[in-house]
This record gives C-alpha cells, sequence and structure tokens, in this order.
C-alpha cells in the first residue's frame, strides 16, 4: 500500500536534555503526521512479518534557479540535507503503531531524495515472504 504525506519532508531531531528530562522538540509535528497517516491506512491490521519499505523524499527546487532549470530538475537527486537517515527514521517512527507493532520488521528499505514542485513524502510497504 502508497502512503502521502504532504508539505517537506522532514527529518527526526535528537532530544534535547534540559535540567535532567527529555524534551522532544517534535511531539506536535509527530502526532499530526500520525493522525494523516492514521487517516490513509483506515483502520487495516497491522503489517506482520518482513516487510520492504521504499521512500521517495520530494523536496522544493531552490528559489534562485530558473524556470528552465526547474523543467531539466524534476527528479533530480537531491543531494543537500536534511541526510536520508534521518529522514526515513522519522517515518518509520510515525508509522509505528499505526502500520505496525515495532519497526523491526523492517526487513528492507529502499530510499531517494529528489527535486519536485510539489512537496511530498511517499512510501510503500510491501509483505515479503517468511
Amino acid at each position: 500500500m502508497r502512503y502521502v504525506i504532504e508539505g517537506v519532508p522532514v527529518p527526526l531531531q535528537r532530544a534535547r536534555f534540559v535540567e535532567r528530562h527529555c524534551w522532544d522538540a517534535q511531539r506536535q509535528l509527530k502526532a499530526n503526521l500520525k493522525i494523516v497517516l492514521d487517516g490513509q491506512h483506515d483502520g487495516r491490521p497491522f503489517y506482520v512479518g518482513p516487510i520492504r519499505v521504499e521512500f521517495w523524499f520530494y523536496f522544493p527546487f531552490k528559489q534562485t534557479m530558473s524556470e528552465s532549470k526547474k523543467m531539466l530538475g524534476y527528479g533530480r537527486s537531491h543531494i543537500f540535507r536534511p541526510d536520508l537517515s534521518n529522514l526515513i527514521k522519522m517515518y518509520e517512527d510515525i508509522a509505528t503503531g499505526i502500520l505496525y507493532q515495532d519497526d523491526c520488521i523492517i526487513a528492507e528499505i529502499v530510499a531517494r531524495k529528489c527535486y519536485d514542485a510539489h512537496c511530498r513524502t511517499e512510501f510503500e510497504i510491501i509483505q515479503l515472504e517468511r
């Protein structure tokens, strides 16, 4: 099944520690994204067993780019921050408890960052043979 989360892809930030307390600056953002994902999953059962997750992260073009360069840039690789591993971890964490009980069932990951005029994160979950 394919899921789409609109907006510029967001990487996972490290937890902050203030006077012996752990503080998650992204708590509200994660809650909002979970609501969107839960609506798309529509109460289906959890995925079980080994799964493959394919991520596509679509980023906006630089504002300084000309229209002709933008036309040539669709689908080209995005090689700037944020890094791919933090993007993957954010969306793995959001999906935990909605799509699967624990992200340890992910056996394969394929991911790509690229440019597009329509910013979004898309991912597809494919059930693998046991």
